[in-house]
């Protein structure tokens, strides 16, 4: 049984089967190096598909008016920007390849639908595997195809320390923090990064901090170590965020800290 199984599974690898319909923008004719890049263009489609609650309009995305701006990011080699401008470039290369997966494949109760290896939309969870919708290979950026976890972890949190990256990264779940109706950009990401922390935290569906306790999002616990690495250094992390005696509490760490679940359905509208 043991080897059915598995001369199965290895048909189906060899298959190339995918749950998931991944539609890159094709690769650029030339990829260039600016000293500027304007995110207007992704601006006008947040503000046309995103609510006042960060939830997103996936069916309205499936006309293709994501493919400018994505072909623009295929075209661009962000390295030549300042640092600003280039944490702004990749928190949009995110969001905008996130929407665009998703609208490709919607209708889908969850972006967990969208994995490497699944038959008709339904996933196929092998024991030991990563078999990830972040793990496909679904936006192209300076020529490059990439996947949401490299441009997550290998270029964002692997190159700059900047751990408010957290409340903007927005991976379609309920869970994640809001969807902004704007695109960052450099010249107002840090205004920008404090609005979406406080915007977060502040949201009882996805952390609830009261004077007894800090009842925070799983992201805190995952990425513990871009907060200090300790419950008590997360607490520090968010108490500019808060006022009164629970911002007192939670800059000397005195709060007990809980890790909430995490809801997985898709945040559409």
């Amino acid at each position: 049984m043991r080897l059915l199984l598995a001369t199965g599974l290895l048909l189906l690898l060899g298959s190339g089967c995918t749950s998931a319909r991944v539609n890159p923008v094709p690769a650029p004719a030339h990829v260039e190096r600016p000293a500027a890049f304007a995110h207007d263009d992704f601006t006008a489609v947040l503000a046309a598909v995103v609510n006042d609650s960060g939830r997103v309009n996936y069916a309205a995305l499936q006309d293709g008016r994501l493919v400018p701006y994505l072909n623009r990011l295929a075209a661009t080699d962000p390295s030549a920007l300042p640092e600003p401008e280039r944490i702004a470039f990749w928190i949009n290369a995110y969001n905008a390849t996130t929407l665009k997966l998703v609208a490709d494949n919607y209708p889908t109760a969850s972006i967990l639908r969208l994995t490497p290896i699944g038959i008709a939309g339904i996933p196929l969870t092998i024991p030991g595997t990563s078999n990830s919708p972040f793990r496909l290979k679904v936006g192209r950026v300076a020529g490059r195809l990439m996947t949401l976890d490299a441009i997550e972890h290998d270029t964002l949190r692997g190159r700059y320390r900047e751990p408010r990256i957290h409340a903007a990264l927005v991976c379609a779940a309920v869970s994640c923090p809001p969807l902004r109706r704007e695109a960052y950009t450099g010249a107002t990401l840090d205004a920008q990064l404090d609005d979406q922390m406080r915007r977060w935290l502040k949201d009882p569906s996805k952390n609830r901090v009261t004077n007894r306790e800090a009842a925070l999002s799983p992201i805190f616990s995952w990425f513990k170590a871009d907060f200090g690495g300790t419950d008590a250094s997360v607490q520090r992390f968010v108490a500019p965020y808060f006022d009164g005696g629970v911002r007192v509490s939670l800059e000397h760490a005195r709060l007990p800290v809980r890790y909430l679940g995490y809801n997985w359905d898709l945040n559409g509208q």
